[in-house]
């Protein structure tokens, strides 16, 4: 069976409703409209997928309520040059209620589809959204953290990861402990974060300066020994650029942490895009 087959996201007709700047890195797209009082709260680095709109507009064959395999297989069919480009995201909030979710899309300093998207994105401007469909059930879809019985975590990113790193630090309990190591241009980009958890410490590495990596390996060579030494009860989560996930995750084993005691994930790719359209 297709993993498809059980994925419980549909295709959600929404419009923009507001376009804001949470902090100077990112752009706030505020989605809504009725179907998405049926978008399910997840939490956690759930993703969903944005259905970057193409110049003139999405095609027929893409309409809303669709299951995921239905969208999948459509998408296919279509020619290159018409076909939405497809990019993953945490929402940074969900309202069922008032039918809205909110995107924080990083604003690349070259920007991809989604970034150049979200930068032009007006009130009113239809968006196709997929995402879970609350009346579908299986909340564990789209989500990669999955840290079984540990309660001491390293969770680790660039700001393309901060709103999974919110939603991970919202839904872990109490009696956890941890450390955040998080990457940014500017700080301003991570405000929130050292307060969101109480047993959970935060270092927010600037760039240029201090690199994740270097983070990283610092962190590896003071707790990386004691960190094996737990076995299931610690687990490591790791999002940033592509090329330097296998290097994190690299610093992890060498300290002797179990490979499947750590998750790491490329959310981005740092190489020259192709001109906004």
């Amino acid at each position: 069976m297709s993993p498809l087959s059980a994925s419980p996201n549909v295709l959600f007709a929404a419009r923009v409703l507001a376009v804001g700047v949470p902090s100077p890195g990112f752009r706030r797209i505020v989605l809504g409209g009725p179907q998405l009082a049926r978008f399910a709260p997840h939490g956690r680095d759930q993703r969903v997928k944005l259905l970057v709109p193409p110049d003139d507009g999405y095609p027929a064959s893409l309409t809303s309520g669709l299951l995921e395999r239905e969208w999948r297989a459509r998408l296919r069919e279509l020619p290159a040059d018409t076909r939405p480009v497809l990019r993953s995201y945490t929402p940074a909030a969900v309202r069922p209620g008032r039918g809205e979710v909110d995107l924080d899309v990083f604003r690349h300093s070259r920007p991809g589809p989604a970034s150049a998207w979200a930068a032009a994105a007006r009130p009113g401007d239809a968006v196709l959204l997929s995402g879970p469909d609350v009346r579908r059930g299986n909340p564990g879809h789209g989500v990669q953290w999955d840290p079984g019985p540990a309660t001491e975590v390293l969770i680790t990113g660039d700001e393309t990861a901060l709103p999974a790193v919110r939603g991970i630090l919202a839904a872990l309990p109490p009696h956890h402990r941890g450390r955040v190591l998080v990457e940014v241009g500017d700080p301003a980009d991570a405000v929130g974060l050292t307060d969101a958890h109480p047993g959970v410490t935060v270092e927010v590495c600037r760039r240029p300066g201090r690199p994740l990596l270097d983070a990283v390996a610092d962190w590896a060579g003071a707790h990386g020994g004691a960190a094996a030494r737990l076995g299931e009860h610690f687990y490591a989560w790791n999002a940033t650029e592509s090329t330097r996930v296998a290097r994190v995750r690299a610093l992890l084993h060498e300290a002797g942490v179990a490979p499947d005691r750590v998750h790491a994930q490329g959310y981005w790719h740092d190489r020259p895009r192709p001109a906004a359209r």
